[in-house]
């Protein structure tokens, strides 16, 4: 089903660019930020809270999570567990009832493990920028996407001559943490802020919208490091054109947004325009997160489109 979802508040106030090298960060406002009480799983698992577990038979792409709190639980798009059997990824954010149990669909990103490690625990990255626009795309095929994230995984090892002993994600971005930590310094939260928009050697790459300040700081680092993972650092600047980065947001709300099939709470959308494509979660009629990614020439040529659909049918 296609709608318009002309209802969505689409007041965001665009703030002052901030910029390091090559790379500007655009941070972005909501004129109403709703004030919901929503955990997070990195707070669950602090407080002891969220439990994520195997299922009793251990399946690579379903966990079990259990929201032990008297508010909802926000699971985010993208966001890594590891621990369990192998670590994983969820693949759509889902906004879990309190007090409640569900199994939820993840991926692998730890291809050669296959045995218990730990119990799950939080993760300090989300899957790299060009690992979610990767599976962004593959999921418009109505499939599952797990090679598309192993053969991600694989060129971001081999970009940077490095090899983890379980093909771990996670292991691949530590290699380069000390890099990019000196990089996040120089980028601040501001006031109000609830979402960011990043550019790259002058190139909108994506932005991200998420319901409050309280949920965008608890992933304003791992967003970030989720784009430089992909991104070759230079000294060069760029200038930024505001009515551009506008132009991009009014775009994604006037495009035609379809729904699908929930799986706790939410409400989401896909949605795609000719300049980029990227999902939409409501809750309580309120934009919980939205995330956006440029259509880059290799991934809207129509041979390469098909065939991330082909690898996809697993």
């Amino acid at each position: 089903m296609t709608i318009k979802l002309d209802e969505v508040n689409r007041d965001i106030d665009i703030l002052t660019p901030q910029s390091h090298k090559n790379i500007t960060i655009i941070p972005l406002k909501t004129q109403i930020n709703n004030k919901l009480d929503i955990l997070t799983l990195k707070n669950g698992f602090e407080l002891g809270l969220v439990q994520v577990k195997e299922c009793e038979v251990s399946t690579v792409n379903t966990l079990i999570v259990e929201n032990n709190a008297i508010t909802p639980l926000i699971l985010i798009d993208g966001e890594e567990v590891i621990g369990g059997d192998q670590n994983r990824l969820v693949n759509n954010t889902i906004v879990m009832e309190p007090k409640s149990t569900m199994k939820i669909p993840v991926s692998c990103t730890e291809r050669g493990r296959w045995g218990y490690k730990s119990e799950f625990k939080n993760s300090d990255y989300i899957a790299n920028y060009n690992t979610r626009r990767s599976k962004e795309i593959a999921s418009r095929s109505r499939s599952q996407y797990q090679d598309v994230i192993w053969s991600s995984i694989n060129d971001l090892e081999d970009e940077n001559s490095y090899v983890s002993p379980t093909s771990a994600m996670e292991e691949s971005y530590e290699q380069l943490k000390s890099n990019h930590d000196k990089i996040i310094k120089e980028f601040e939260i501001v006031d109000g802020q609830n979402g960011v928009l990043i550019m790259i050697n002058g190139e909108i790459k994506g932005f991200e919208l998420f319901l409050n300040p309280t949920i965008y700081n608890a992933f304003h680092e791992k967003i970030l490091k989720s784009y430089l993972i992909d991104a070759k650092i230079e000294d060069k600047i760029f200038t930024v054109n505001i009515d551009t980065v506008r132009e991009i947001i009014n775009n994604v709300f006037d495009s035609t947004f379809e729904k699908r099939e929930n799986m706790g709470l939410e409400k989401p959308y896909d949605f795609e325009n000719p300049e980029g494509l990227g999902k939409l979660y409501l809750y309580e009629n309120q934009i919980i997160h939205l995330s956006y990614f440029n259509k880059a020439e290799e991934i809207i040529n129509d041979d390469v489109y098909e065939d991330i659909r082909l690898k996809t049918d697993i």
